[in-house]
């Protein structure tokens, strides 16, 4: 994206502002300043507008486009100014703004260039298009606060006849170029999208029809349909449903190019049907999995064998799968009615559901790619990523990592979950709710197993679960029993939600790591590196290898706040251009609310609505700082020299530290700055998170003064500071990284960890925060949905310790990146980060890069367990062991909006000749 998108443009006129017309509405003034001319000019707004919505649909096909090209989408994007709303086209060169999550619902942004722009192939279109705009950082503003600001005040347009037209087209409901009927998820192609989506059908067949009816089997209906063509009404359940498939193109012609699998059932046998078109906005989101449906004026034909299947659980059901029923909207149109349950009857013998449950510890036991259905109470929620169908592709794939518990053993279940067309249930994942996955499919690679979901999988969550045929099954059953004896405190502790979460693990061989990859796309030149990145689009994740030799290593505890430090190491994107759990009924203990924590006082932290600028504000550098306090345990405490420093643990354990022989490498501790006694007691209000309980260092967490002075000595506070720095401020040099700095070409400065890139512990009250924070941008602002008050850092990290920014620099000594490694704690995390079993290792900073994790216990000779050496300052100074070594880097790049880009050292593999 070019840097001049972003700008104010000197061209075109400036429409007075609100303050200068009196007070009056700014888009009026605006499309009249427009509409006055003879000609379409380029003109500006004075002001800045508030974002509503932003929409996305298909494009025209270009020149070169072809039956196979890939989709290109345009930008239509709705502003108000308080008065009344404006939908605008995005000009497609600004549509990287919009893939990065710039320009996005509830922003502001000022227009700086715009043109109203007629449709030459359509009579009597024309709209506004936005050239150029400059963004404004407003999440919330007064303008959005207007009680249904609509089109009214522009009704004087409709004087002329070029007014007329231009008011005709922003009052449709349909994108405003290019002739399409219908918008598109923003993020993906999956999820049905629009209030057009979200009606339930209700027409029942009456009683007396149904008797009336002249039904055909489906094992006739196979044996027959060549011969046929209006065929008998069909009686049917509906046993398993695909997700949407989306399969328009720029040079499609159809109004809704969509379809849906769907295989029903009735005493006779399953066979494939197809709900195709507009049909699938209709139907799709009622006809559910147990549905019976009565069908009439359906059409038939062989069926299409290149597509997945459900995997059937019960082996009396005959499939009929060469043929398919197809459902659609025209030529003929079909008829669908939902028998209501009521007036189902035993003698139509319609299958029942059967499900094929299995537990966590028979996981282990299954084969690659066994289905299966999984049950649990879920423990953690991953982000919502994206992952990139095809390189080059501007279509995603839509998914998130989620673990779940049974009771059959302590480890959970690890759930990919891609998007299943069920936006509001995919949305609604959080920790402590009662999760359900059907058709799940086991993968199994280098000794790891995990579930990811397949076409025809269905979620379900508490609230969702009444009624559903699953609700009788005996494993369903015993999860309940199992669920009646659990305290909700001890599942809140391992409830965490959010932050960076890479899985699977990269395998232990690189021979391994590139089974599946092309040689291009195995590895990843230095060079290529800046571009890899700001290619990102939102949420996207992509995993790399790089040739490298690591020259630097920093540890940095969790509550340290350096000024500036947002400039120093966050990479500009745009310069690279619950109710208790013992119920007694079953039904309601699967659809109740999940199980609620105690809940705490909320805290007022505002942010500054600032503006996005290239060089970040102070505002903004604390807002990317990673300032992750563990409750009112980890404090920030005033220095002298008004610097704040940090406490990278609670607890510093002060064990004898070992003398280590001198390495060919510079090992450094930054001096700390100098404090006083008062200094390290007194902290602001500001600060505090109200609690009535006294931490271990002996300050009350519900009072500004500090405790007693007997309680906390001078030796002891001079004591806490040492260790404190001598663990948070380690950092080690190459020899030769003096000299290799002075000749790159680039450095890129991604070593901050990102607030988003924390796991956070779930707090039931505020599960709507978190849940907003984990989830995509949505498409449309909604006032009530508004949490501007909030802040991720009034959350403790999962985790109690800090990370390492680590300096990378390519092979060739040209390129160098600074990346967050932040290793997992082998007794904490456990298998419930790295899905494998984890060895003992020396805890020397090669041995903790290759595998990913810090041991707390390691083996000795005589097989005697020895104390760990895992202290930072330890892990720091054995960072010679690396210098001048060449490594294989596998680095996790994730794009989070606007100028956040992600980049963690995943693992490294030894390079050997």
């Amino acid at each position: 994206m070019s840097a001049d998108v972003c700008a104010v443009s000197p061209r075109g006129d400036r429409v007075a502002s609100a303050a200068d017309q009196g007070g009056s509405s700014v888009i009026p003034g605006l499309l009249l300043h427009l509409l006055s001319s003879a000609s379409p000019r380029s003109v500006g707004a004075g002001e800045f507008l508030s974002v509503l919505a932003v929409r996305r649909y298909l494009g025209e096909p270009s020149g070169e486009a072809g039956p196979c090209a890939a989709p290109c989408y345009l930008y239509d994007v709705t502003v108000t100014d308080g008065n009344c709303q404006l939908r605008c086209h995005l000009s497609p060169r600004l549509n990287p703004l919009v893939q990065r999550n710039c320009v996005r619902a509830g922003c502001g942004i000022r227009i700086t260039r715009c043109s109203l722009v007629y449709e030459e192939k359509r009579l009597n279109r024309c709209f506004l298009q936005i050239e150029e705009l400059e963004l404004g950082g407003m999440e919330h503003h007064p303008q959005m606060d207007a009680s249904a600001p609509g089109c009214a005040p522009l009704r004087t347009l409709a004087s002329t006849q070029r007014g007329r037209v231009l008011l005709a087209t922003m009052l449709s409901a349909t994108p405003v170029k290019g002739g399409r009927t219908h918008y598109l998820p923003l993020w993906n192609n999956t999820d049905p999208s629009g209030p057009e989506w979200n009606s339930t059908k209700h027409s029942p067949a009456p009683e007396g029809q149904l008797d009336a009816c002249r039904f055909i089997s489906l094992q006739h209906l196979a044996r027959t349909w060549r011969t046929g063509v209006d065929f008998p009404h069909l009686l049917v359940r509906v046993m398993y449903k695909s997700r949407l498939r989306y399969y328009g193109r720029p040079s499609t012609k159809v109004d809704f190019p969509y379809q849906a699998y769907l295989e029903v059932a009735d005493h006779s046998g399953m066979m494939p049907m197809v709900l195709w078109n507009s049909l699938c906005r209709e139907w799709y989101q009622s006809l559910h999995v147990g549905a019976v449906l009565l069908l009439h004026r359906y059409s038939v034909k062989q069926g299409y064998q290149q597509r997945t299947w459900a995997t059937h659980c019960d082996s009396q059901v005959k499939s009929f799968r060469f043929v398919e029923i197809c459902l659609n909207p025209r030529e003929p149109r079909t008829e669908i009615q939902i028998v209501p349950t009521k007036q189902v009857k035993a003698e139509w013998r319609l299958p029942d559901i059967k499900y094929n449950f299995i537990t966590r510890v028979e996981l282990d036991k299954m084969p690659d790619p066994y289905t299966c259905d999984v049950i649990g109470v879920v423990t953690f929620v991953g982000r919502c990523q994206r992952r990139r169908k095809e390189e080059g592709s501007e279509d995603f794939y839509l998914y998130r990592w989620v673990h779940a518990v049974d009771g059959s053993t302590q480890q959970p279940f690890i759930l990919e979950l891609f998007a299943t067309s069920q936006p509001e249930t995919f949305q609604q994942i959080h920790p402590m709710t009662y999760l359900v996955c059907t058709q799940m499919r086991v993968v199994r690679e280098f000794g790891i197993s995990y579930l990811t979901t397949s076409n025809e999988s269905q979620i379900y969550i508490s609230g969702l679960h009444k009624g559903k045929p699953y609700t009788q099954d005996p494993k369903v059953q015993a999860f309940i029993q199992w669920v009646k004896g659990q305290h909700e405190k001890q599942l809140l502790k391992k409830s965490v939600m959010g932050g960076y979460y890479s899985f699977p693990p990269a395998p232990s061989l690189f021979q391994d790591y590139c089974k599946n990859l092309s040689d291009e796309a195995a590895l990843t030149s230095a060079s290529d590196l800046k571009k890899v990145i700001a290619s990102l689009h939102y949420r996207e994740h992509r995993r790399i290898a790089l040739q490298a030799t690591i020259v630097a290593v920093r540890y940095i505890g969790l509550t340290e706040l350096v000024e500036g430090q947002g400039t120093d190491h966050v990479q500009n994107a745009r310069d690279m251009s619950g109710p208790s759990l013992k119920e007694d009924n079953v039904s309601s203990q699967l659809s109740s609310e999940p199980v609620r924590s105690g809940e705490r006082p909320e805290k007022d932290l505002n942010q500054p609505a600032e503006r996005l600028r290239t060089a970040p504000t102070k505002a903004q550098r604390r807002c990317q700082s990673p300032v992750l306090n563990h409750y009112a345990l980890r404090r920030r405490y005033p220095l002298r020299n008004s610097q704040k420093t940090d406490n990278s643990k609670g607890k510093t354990s002060r064990m004898s530290r070992k003398k280590f022989p001198d390495a060919p490498g510079v090992m450094r501790r930054r001096k700390p700055a100098s404090r006083s006694r008062a200094g390290l007691l007194k902290r602001k209000a500001s600060d505090r998170v109200p609690d009535d309980t006294v931490n271990g260092k002996g300050f009350s967490q519900a009072a500004e003064e500090p405790v007693a002075a007997n309680k906390v000595s001078d030796e002891d506070a001079r004591t806490e500071e040492t260790e404190m720095n001598s663990t948070s401020r380690c950092t080690w040099e190459s020899t030769l990284w003096p000299e290799i700095k002075e000749h790159l070409s680039v450095h890129l400065q991604f070593g901050q960890l990102l607030s988003e890139s924390v796991p956070r512990t779930f707090d039931y009250k505020h599960r709507d925060f978190l849940m907003q924070r984990c989830n995509l941008q949505p498409a449309e602002y909604k006032a009530d949905a508004v949490t501007s008050s909030m802040d991720l850092e009034r959350f403790g990290p999962a985790c109690d310790h800090g990370y390492y920014s680590v300096t990378i620099v390519g092979i060739n000594h040209q390129v160098a990146i600074d990346v967050v490694f932040r290793p997992s704690m082998k007794s904490h995390e456990g298998l419930c980060t790295l899905g494998h079993p984890m060895e003992s290792h020396d805890n020397r900073l090669a041995s903790i890069l290759a595998s990913g994790y810090i041991c707390d216990e390691q083996s000795t000779s005589g097989n005697q367990q020895g104390p760990a050496t895992a202290s930072p300052d330890h892990i720091v100074r054995t960072a010679a062991d690396l210098d001048n070594l060449h490594v294989i880097c596998i680095m996790d790049l994730c794009h989070h909006g606007g100028d956040n880009s992600e980049a963690i050292l995943n693992k490294i593999y030894m390079v050997t000749e």
